[in-house]
């Protein structure tokens, strides 16, 4: 009679990891996904902390960008947003080696500390990779038990982009908006009460915040390129413009396709002397750009400052105000609804914020 084969000790954090698989499912933000996943891998390891990266095939290169870190004290684990997701670099063989294989895993020690990569996704197909720094080697059924972990993180983020994302352009889509849009109508409140206190009742080194900024795109003459060249390379001039977007804005500007041809950018503390020439170098970025077989395209904007004092639809309508005069006034140009204002280009006939203008302008020049 053959004995039994002893039985592996248990997993001592599992059931920790398992009610981390659960907090994933009810985590909705796309920053509380990444740290959620992150702090619950790391007390799992027992590491001192981790970091999470993304991952871009570009055959024959694979490169890397950093999301975040993670650092443990042993007690408490603390997640950082350190980068922007947008500086690709080589991959070192350790990541390499635990992205040729299904959600596969790679150990190496370094000294007194062990350093741990788990691929996240299939094979070739990985959109993230999770370096973790532990003091002990860790048991290959808790690397197994991690690497399921981590699906459940690639789900809960598949499940945002399906809800969030447009699908062709992976801009955010026009279901996000408004939510995001009265977050960013909350910062401009916050932003204007921390202008309004005193100089001298400022702390040391304090920077003043500075304005938020709704801005609408319209593509010019799209109609034109769809019906001349057709709407595969339509589509295509969505997806570069989409690309200029990331590669012109920051990473924490939001980013959405509003439909069609028009997207709309929200930006943050962005001071007022600066935010005309941000639209107009992604303007630029448009004109000089060489797009498949339709070859130039240009676009038009408008933009407005974010008053907290006002409705979202008539932010909205501001902005869409400074987009219609740069249409009828000759197009692939950038103006701020303000700015038409005090010139005298454009004028406002609804009371209220006729009220609010002339409020604004007593005080700057009374």
């Amino acid at each position: 009679m053959r004995a039994s084969q002893p039985s592996s000790p248990p997993l001592p954090n599992l059931i920790e990891l398992l009610e981390g698989a659960e907090a994933l499912s009810r985590t909705k933000d796309l920053r509380s996904i990444f740290r959620t996943a992150a702090e619950y891998a790391i007390r799992f390891m027992e590491g001192s902390y981790g970091l999470l990266f993304a991952v871009r095939f570009t055959p024959p290169d694979l490169t890397v960008s950093l999301l975040g870190c993670c650092v443990s004290d042993g007690t408490d684990t603390y997640w950082d947003d350190v980068c922007d997701g947008q500086s690709w670099l080589p991959v070192d063989p350790l990541l390499a080696n635990c992205l040729h294989t299904d959600f596969g895993h790679a150990i190496v020690q370094e000294g007194d500390m062990w350093r741990l990569a788990f691929a996240v996704g299939a094979l070739g197909q990985a959109r993230w990779v999770l370096e973790i720094h532990s003091p002990t080697k860790p048991r290959d059924a808790a690397c197994n038990a991690l690497s399921l972990f981590l699906r459940c993180f690639e789900n809960q983020h598949q499940q945002w982009d399906y809800a969030n994302l447009d699908t062709l352009t992976r801009l955010l889509n026009r279901k996000t908006f408004d939510d995001d849009f009265e977050r960013l109508i909350a910062a401009a409140e916050l932003a204007e009460q921390a202008r309004k206190i005193p100089l001298e009742r400022r702390e040391a080194g304090q920077t003043v915040a500075q304005p938020c900024w709704l801005g609408v795109v319209d593509i010019d003459h799209f109609k034109k390129i769809n019906d001349n060249f057709g709407h595969l390379f339509g589509d295509e001039v969505l997806l570069r413009i989409a690309d200029l977007m990331r590669q012109t804005f920051r990473s924490n500007d939001k980013l959405f396709r509003f439909g069609g041809e028009e997207f709309v950018v929200m930006l943050r503390n962005v001071a007022e002397d600066h935010v005309h020439n941000i639209f107009t170098r992604f303007r630029l970025a448009v004109e000089r750009h060489d797009f498949p077989q339709v070859g130039r395209v240009a676009c038009s904007v408008g933009f407005a400052r974010i008053d907290p004092r006002l409705s979202p639809a008539d932010l909205l309508g501001r902005a869409d105000e400074a987009l219609y005069y740069s249409k009828r006034n000759g197009r692939n140009q950038v103006n701020g609804f303000d700015e038409l204002i005090m010139s005298g280009k454009l004028r406002i006939t609804t009371p209220a914020s006729q009220a609010l203008i002339q409020s604004d302008v007593d005080e700057i020049f009374l």
